[in-house]
């Protein structure tokens, strides 16, 4: 006997045929009308007016251009601030979720390059996403750090150093306290070849530490964010820290209280015969305070 193997096909009617056909082409021309008609300007200077209100710094564009879908492009980007010392940006390219977009909620890749040259280095990556585009309610970021030459944006005290990281947090606001930020987040990154420059030792001299590693995280909570690893080791000695950092409003402003301790290596002894310091035994520590403001950090002995 033989067996007979029944295949079960299923057929569309040609209604559906045609229900699915226009639904499929109104869902493209409406996302072809929100691209043509979208105000890309009105986003352009919304997210301007707010990185100027959350840092506290001046913003300069040289040019901006609209990319599709839904994407934006500034070129030779500038924050700076007197008394602080500017930070460049060769790229900063913002693209909009389409399907976020259409349903009034604002979701943002970001990608941010500081050098056009290299383009798998000093690059920072991330996301942001809002419940409108006003930006009101839970507002989450997240991303990762790439290869970042510290001494671009750190130069007044790092003059050599890569850093790598990633960061997510969350922002909920209050609208019972608008001065109040509240939310959640954790801030993880790594260091290598670091040379630390510009530590004042009362004396009129500078003294300057070189690492080969150095690590730091961050666990944020409304305004407070505490330490949650600070070390590093190298040629000059050892370091742990620990500490915290109240936000402000504008980050620059943010406070700093941390304490570090130094372990002094072989490097650090020939560094402090030179500039007069005392010959410290292998393994005394040496208290060091991190105070003052992110933009305006004091460091001492």
């Amino acid at each position: 006997m033989g067996h007979h193997r029944n295949i079960m096909t299923i057929k569309w009617p040609d209604a559906w045929k045609e229900i699915l056909a226009w639904t499929a082409g109104g869902i493209c021309i409406l996302a072809l009308c929100l691209i043509a008609t979208f105000p890309y300007t009105v986003l352009q200077n919304r997210i301007v007016a707010e990185v100027k209100r959350a840092t506290g710094l001046d913003v300069h564009v040289a040019d901006w251009t609209v990319g599709l879908p839904l994407s934006l492009e500034w070129r030779n980007v500038q924050l700076s601030k007197p008394n602080f010392d500017p930070l460049e940006m060769a790229i900063l390219q913002a693209k909009l979720g389409v399907f976020q977009a259409m349903t009034g909620a604002l979701g943002l890749d970001i990608v941010v390059q500081l050098n056009e040259q290299a383009a798998r280095a000093n690059l920072v990556k991330g996301t942001l996403t809002a419940g409108s585009f006003s930006l009101a309610g839970p507002l989450t970021i997240k991303g990762h750090l790439q290869q970042i030459e510290l001494s671009k944006i750190l130069r007044r005290y790092v003059t050599r150093g890569t850093l790598t990281g990633e960061f997510s947090h969350r922002v909920d606001s209050d609208p019972t306290s608008p001065g109040m930020l509240k939310g959640e987040g954790t801030w993880v990154a790594e260091a290598t070849d670091l040379d630390v420059d510009q530590i004042p030792l009362g004396n009129g001299k500078m003294l300057s530490l070189t690492f080969n590693r150095a690590a730091a995280g961050l666990s944020c909570r409304n305004l407070v964010c505490d330490v949650t690893q600070l070390k590093g080791e190298g040629m000059d000695g050892s370091f742990e820290g620990q500490g915290q950092i109240t936000i402000q409003h504008q980050l620059p402003n943010s406070q700093l209280a941390l304490t570090v301790t130094l372990i002094p290596g072989p490097g650090f002894a020939s560094k402090a015969a030179t500039l007069g310091l005392p010959s410290f035994p292998p393994g005394t520590p040496i208290t060091v305070k991190i105070v003052g403001t992110l933009a305006q950090a004091r460091i001492a002995l």
